[in-house]
């Protein structure tokens, strides 16, 4: 079956930081191809709180924002199947962007993306993909700002933060049984690695994970950058992550093939692991570097390990 994107809706969210307050103006954009089924029946809607289909709109965030702030529900949506009788996959897509939210991930200001599953808010990641269980999905879109040492570079900066939701046709031979592609090889969504305090955060995305368990028990997980080109490949490569025991801690080593600080070397490791945002697996070091994995396939590995 030819695969047809079937529905997009775009959200700008556009925040403004100021002494004394913030203002978000939402400015939403919904355009549908008009893609003709005979076979069975496509309707898939977006929505906001109120049960209206997604249009242009402007809403004033009237809470201030500001460090060590309670989180903020920016936005919340629904996507509803309907009566759609053909099988769909759904992907949503949160970028924020701007001078608040520059490159090197050094904002202190944090959006999160949270889905409604069995009835509790789970963290799913700023990007996800996904069959439909039920005939409605929610979703809702956080912001929040922790204490940190920069707090002062960022006040009365601006930033963008984009939605993008789109429900595509799929092939379904399964009945729909099987939600998840079979495998492997697998290949990761967004890779971020910041080697040091000071260094930059490089990202890429699409490559291939491998992972198992060496003849100690101990996991191993290795990223392959393929053909790719790109600053990630060029500075980061290959990836590979040797987990080790040391009395009761738990240590994970990074080696990579042409970061200086992540070498045969040069000791980069962590015990320190973040698994709260669903399909995500991030290493977390003291003073700020990281390095964090999106898939779900690893991610359901690496807690089943």
């Amino acid at each position: 079956m030819k695969k047809k994107v079937l529905l997009i809706t775009f959200v700008t969210i556009l925040i403004v930081l100021a002494t004394g307050g913030t203002i978000a103006y939402f400015s939403k954009e919904f355009s549908s191809d008009n893609n003709k089924i005979t076979a069975a029946t496509f309707d898939v809607d977006v929505v906001n709180s109120n049960g209206t289909t997604i249009g242009d709109e402007e809403i004033s965030l009237n809470q201030k924002l500001f460090p060590g702030m309670e989180t903020i529900e920016l936005y919340n949506f629904r996507i509803n199947k309907n009566n759609t009788e053909v099988p769909v996959k759904y992907f949503v897509k949160v970028t924020p962007s701007g001078e608040l939210f520059p490159a090197d991930n050094s904002s202190p200001v944090v959006i999160t993306l949270q889905q409604e599953v069995n009835g509790k808010w789970e963290s799913v990641g700023l990007h996800t993909e996904f069959k439909p269980k039920k005939n409605i999905e929610k979703f809702r879109i956080l912001v929040d700002w922790p204490h940190s040492d920069n707090d002062i570079d960022f006040q009365s900066l601006l930033g963008n933060i984009k939605l993008v939701v789109n429900a595509t046709q799929v092939d379904d031979e399964d009945g729909g049984q099987n939600p998840d592609p079979e495998g492997p090889p697998y290949f990761t969504g967004e890779v971020k690695f910041k080697a040091t305090p000071n260094g930059s955060t490089r990202t890429t995305s699409n490559k291939e994970v491998n992972f198992y368990l060496d003849k100690n028990g101990n996991k191993i997980i290795e990223i392959n950058m393929g053909d790719g080109k790109g600053e990630f490949e060029d500075k980061v490569g290959n990836l590979r992550i040797v987990e080790s025991v040391e009395g009761n801690v738990h240590w994970y080593r990074v080696y990579s093939d042409n970061e200086y600080y992540a070498s045969d070397s040069q000791l980069w490791r962590s015990n320190t692991v973040d698994t709260s945002v669903n399909g995500v697996i991030k290493f977390n070091k003291t003073l700020g570097p990281f390095l964090s994995i999106e898939s779900k396939q690893l991610y359901n590995w690496f807690n089943s390990n």
